[in-house]
């Protein structure tokens, strides 16, 4: 499998997995499923964290889908500190975000082709 097709993956995988986990937290919010007095809140970060998720599958706007991912995840680690909860999850969710478009910007990188 070429490192094309290995950051595909990561990338479709990754988008999966942020968007089931948005749709559950965003039920949760809806059906008041949630612990804790911040479920109002969680309708605000899971429909943009969705939105963002499946704009980040586009390529060419993958940066900006990319930003609004990293800033959902900043305002769900602060709710998490609040909440006692342990924020770790958000910033590896927007470390691999990171990644993907630092990796992907190498591999089309036009410096790249001539190297």
């Amino acid at each position: 499998m070429s490192d094309a097709w290995k950051l595909r993956v990561l990338r479709w995988t990754y988008v999966a997995f942020i968007v089931q986990a948005s749709a559950d937290t965003a039920l949760a919010g809806l059906h008041g499923s949630h612990e804790g007095a911040h479920a109002p809140h969680l309708l605000a970060l899971a429909i943009p964290e969705i939105a963002a998720a499946l704009a980040f599958l586009i390529e060419p706007i993958e940066r900006y889908a990319a930003g609004i991912l990293v800033a959902v995840y900043a305002a769900a680690a602060v709710l998490s500190v609040v909440s006692g909860d342990w924020p770790l999850r958000f910033f590896y969710y927007a470390a691999t975000a990171l990644f993907i478009v630092t990796a992907s910007r190498k591999a089309t990188s036009p410096l790249r082709a001539i190297s």
